[in-house]
């Protein structure tokens, strides 16, 4: 049987970058981590050592810097957008680029009651993401949000599920709800206000994770989507996913004491990991899906 190469790519991988832009008036900073991968015409450089039509990773590594000093990186999809085409359009033999960028969010310091013009304050884990491919015709941009932390202390609840022989969770009326949101959206088009549907999102994740009175991790996560589909006209599809992170009450009647749930143990594993895709598509709902692929078996 003949052994041959069925799929390649390669690329340069968490090249970080500060820009810092400078205007007479305040000064506008980003940080980002850029991911690159090209998918083309490389075989010979995998079957016979031949590099002639390697860009090396370095030049990718490069190439970064020297666009970001060329261009503004007002948003990291236009970025993103820009470092794509940059290497097709030098590359007859590149067929297909995809560029990964995510966003450390520095804010910046409220001094003497107003945003500071060059000081900011970081910490936070959550980043602003994107995923632009590229192919010679076309181009899908993919944008998101990562570790957004969020928690409520009440107007949470979780019944009526299954219970067997193995089941020790007791129903909850009302409970601690904590998760770290991780939602990824497909645009429509590559020409669009990223910045305000990026923000328009993440208001809404906001809004509903604390307004929405929850029978389920599930339901809250559908609302989510739902609402940002209704608001967000440029937005094809929404992924979201949310792990339980779970804040168990602390048994105080060993000490004679009664716990007015108020007193938790945070815990980080094992969580349950929820998650799903709401989009516009007639085609059908997720159990139609499933049992589509049951009845195929």
């Amino acid at each position: 049987m003949a052994i041959s190469l069925v799929d390649s790519s390669y690329g340069k991988s968490r090249v970080r970058l500060t820009k810092v832009t400078r205007t007479p008036q305040r000064h506008e900073l980003k940080e980002l981590t850029v991911n690159i991968q090209l998918q083309g015409e490389f075989d010979r450089s995998y079957t016979d050592g031949d590099n002639s039509q390697i860009v090396a990773t370095d030049t990718m590594k490069n190439t970064v810097y020297a666009l970001a000093a060329k261009h503004p990186v007002n948003n990291i999809e236009s970025f993103a957008k820009h470092l794509c085409e940059h290497f097709l359009s030098r590359n007859t033999h590149i067929g297909a680029t995809s560029v990964e960028i995510a966003e450390e969010l520095w804010q910046r310091i409220d001094s003497n009651g107003k945003p500071h013009e060059h000081a900011f304050v970081g910490g936070n884990k959550e980043k602003r993401v994107t995923h632009v491919d590229c192919i010679r015709g076309g181009i899908t941009v993919e944008s998101g949000i990562e570790d957004l932390f969020v928690l409520k202390t009440t107007d949470s609840e979780f019944t009526g599920f299954i219970r067997d022989e193995f089941t020790t969770l007791p129903e909850a009326k009302d409970r601690i709800f904590a998760t770290s949101v991780a939602a990824y959206w497909v645009y429509k088009t590559d020409n669009c206000d990223f910045d305000k549907n990026y923000a328009t999102v993440r208001k809404i994740l906001l809004d509903v994770f604390a307004a929405h009175h929850s029978l389920a991790v599930q339901q809250t996560l559908f609302e989510m989507g739902k609402k940002v589909l209704d608001s967000c006209n440029d937005i094809e599809e929404i992924h979201i996913s949310m792990p339980n992170q779970h804040r168990i009450a602390f048994d105080l009647s060993r000490f004679g004491m009664q716990n007015n749930n108020e007193i938790f143990v945070p815990t980080d594993e094992p969580y349950g990991l929820i998650s799903a895709t709401i989009g516009r598509s007639t085609s059908g709902t997720a159990s139609d899906k499933v049992a589509e692929l049951s009845a195929k078996r």
